[in-house]
C-alpha cells in the first residue's frame, strides 16, 4: 500500500511542480506579449483553468504526504526536524499562493482596469517568485527526507 502512497503523492506533487515551471516560464512569458484587455483577459482565464488543476494535486500531495510522514514518524530526529520544515515550507507556499492569487493578482488587474499606473504589479511578481521558490524547495525536502528513512 505504501508504493501505491508514494506513487499518488509523486505524480501528484509532479503535477503542481510541473505545472508552476510551466506557467512561469512558457504561459505568463506568452501572455506578456498582449496588451491591454486581452492580456488581463488571458491572464485571469490562465489562472481560472490552472488553480483547480494546481490546487487539487497540492491537496492530494499533502493528503498523502501526511499519510506517508506517519508511516515514519517513529524514525530520526532529523527525519523530525526536516519533515517540520518542509511542513512549514508547505504552508508558506499556501500562504504566497493565497496572496498571489486571491490578493495581489485582483489588485493589479483592478488597477489595469483603472488605466494607471501598477503599483502593486512588483509585489506580485516577487510574491510568485517567491510561490515558486517554495515549489521547488518542496520535492528537494522531499528528496532529504526519503534518504533519512
Amino acid at each position: 500500500m505504501t508504493a501505491v502512497f508514494v506513487t499518488v503523492h509523486l505524480l501528484a506533487a509532479g503535477v503542481w511542480f510541473g505545472g508552476s515551471t510551466a506557467l512561469v516560464f512558457v504561459g505568463v512569458p506568452a501572455i506578456r506579449t498582449l496588451d491591454g484587455e486581452p492580456r488581463g483577459r488571458a491572464m485571469k482565464e490562465l489562472g481560472l483553468r490552472w488553480r483547480p488543476i494546481g490546487y487539487g494535486a497540492l491537496l492530494v500531495a499533502a493528503v498523502t504526504g501526511v499519510v506517508l510522514a506517519a508511516r515514519d514518524w517513529e524514525s530520526t530526529t532529523s527525519f523530525k526536524v526536516v519533515l517540520a520544515v518542509k511542513a512549514a515550507v508547505f504552508v508558506a507556499l499556501l500562504v504566497a499562493s493565497y496572496l498571489h492569487n486571491f490578493v495581489y493578482g485582483p489588485r493589479v488587474q483592478a488597477e489595469a482596469r483603472a488605466g494607471g499606473n501598477q503599483p502593486t504589479r512588483p509585489t506580485l511578481v516577487v510574491v510568485g517568485w517567491i510561490s515558486y521558490s517554495l515549489t521547488l524547495t518542496l520535492p528537494i525536502l522531499g528528496v532529504v527526507l526519503q534518504r533519512l528513512t
